[in-house]
């Protein structure tokens, strides 16, 4: 019955994909990447741990990866250089040094949690076009109104009832169902497929 659904908005759109089509590949691009991160991040950092213990223990700075006589590339602990930093502990000092010595400067600006009580009551007279404090009534120069309405660029996936969704089109994808939407997308089909098993944790 999914299938239908996507055949008929496919027959609404006789080019490219229908929007339906995309957002399936869409969902499904979310799974594979979740799936990616919860497995193969891991991995990219496996020599992390044992190599700065190494470089503690022995002094191993830098471990280079390489497949028989093939250089694949290098990982390298970074080391922290010397430097000169202020002593949070003694900072009075500093401030004293500063004083004498012309590094100190007054800065005055807008109280930041002040302006976000400040939009938090203020609003909109629609009649005389101005922003109202609603705490004291006062006109409050410098704000604008912004009506919302406009797409702002960016979209949120929700998933079907927490993980039902995500089992759902896992099973239709370990069916080869959506095989004919992802000729374009090659780089959903590469490595081995999630199992379904993979999808719950």
């Amino acid at each position: 019955m999914a299938n239908d659904a996507v055949e008929d908005t496919q027959a609404e759109q006789p080019a490219g994909p229908s929007l339906l089509q995309l957002g399936v590949v869409g969902a499904l691009a979310r799974l594979v990447a979740e799936h990616q991160k919860k497995v193969i991040a891991p991995k990219t950092d496996g020599p992390k741990a044992p190599l700065i213990k190494g470089y503690t223990e022995g002094g191993q700075s830098d471990l280079v990866v390489r497949v028989g006589d093939d250089v694949i590339g290098r990982y390298k602990v970074n080391l922290a250089q010397p430097k000169v930093v202020v002593d949070e502990d003694n900072e009075a000092a500093l401030n004293r040094y500063a004083d004498d010595n012309g590094g100190t400067e007054v800065v005055v600006r807008r109280n930041a949690t002040w302006e976000q009580a400040l939009l938090k009551y203020a609003e909109y007279d629609e009649d005389s076009g101005l922003i109202i404090d609603t705490r004291n009534g006062q006109i409050v120069p410098g704000l604008k109104y912004e009506k919302g309405g406009d797409p702002t660029g960016n979209l949120t996936f929700t998933w079907e009832q927490k993980d039902a969704g995500k089992k759902r089109l896992l099973r239709l994808y370990e069916a080869g169902a959506l095989d004919h939407l992802l000729k374009d997308s090659p780089e959903l089909m590469a490595g081995p497929r999630p199992s379904a098993e993979d999808s719950q944790h």
